[in-house]
């Protein structure tokens, strides 16, 4: 008697969209549910969030920096922007890090707060390139620092940078870069638990694996934006 051949294994299910995430939080927990946990799934989306990052606050700084290099008279090493670019994009990464981290320990493994923070990060790209262009346009005028305060720098390219800063840091372009930074913390928090609520089935655990990190990520932020915020 011929033996019949084994069934074959059903589909694995398709993993959402990280966008899915901003759209329905619940659904998306409902359909990562049954995949396969892989803590990198959305690293993409957060590796392209934390670049975007880093240009977006090297554009925004770039006038203090070039105006602070030609008063000393030279021009901005290009080494310089690209510092404050990976230094925005290793903040963001670092943020992710503490996100996962913490909310592991709040929602635990059923939470998959690798998977749900991770896709959290959709929400900061589009806004990213929001503030880069807006940062581009910024007409001197909105920023200069006055030919008084110039003189009275002299030649000091730090003190010409931060009068610079001071002048950037009232700009439409750090205004929103502010507000992406903290709110979109504050709304990767929300997110997160509307997520951890379905994926883990408790109220107590979804909240404190949105909690936990909050706190220290605003921190981060805080941290990222604070030669802006500390120039006024």
């Amino acid at each position: 008697m011929a033996r019949s051949a084994p069934s074959p294994l059903p589909p694995s299910p398709d993993a959402p969209l990280s966008t899915a995430l901003l759209t329905g939080p619940r659904l998306f927990a409902r359909t990562l549910a049954p995949t396969e946990p892989l803590a990198w799934r959305y690293l993409g989306v957060v590796g392209l969030a934390a670049v975007l990052s880093g240009v977006a606050y090297a554009a925004l700084v770039r006038p203090a920096v070039t105006l602070a290099a030609q008063g000393a008279g030279g021009t901005a090493p290009l080494a310089v922007h690209a510092t404050n670019a990976l230094g925005g994009t290793f903040l963001t990464m670092f943020t992710f890090l503490l996100l996962w981290g913490l909310g592991r320990l709040g929602a635990g493994r059923a939470g998959r707060p690798a998977e749900v923070y991770g896709a959290s990060f959709a929400l900061l790209p589009p806004l990213y390139v929001l503030v880069t262009v807006l940062a581009l346009l910024t007409p001197a005028s909105a920023w200069h620092p006055t030919a008084a305060a110039l003189a009275g720098a002299a030649e000091d390219a730090r003190q010409v940078q931060q009068l610079a800063l001071a002048g950037l840091a009232r700009t439409p372009a750090a205004f929103l870069l502010l507000a992406v930074t903290m709110l979109g913390t504050l709304a990767q928090s929300g997110l997160a638990f509307a997520a951890f609520r379905e994926l883990t089935g408790h109220t107590g655990r979804a909240l404190a694996g949105a909690l936990l990190p909050l706190l220290p990520a605003l921190a981060v932020g805080f941290i990222a934006l604070a030669p802006l915020l500390l120039s006024r």
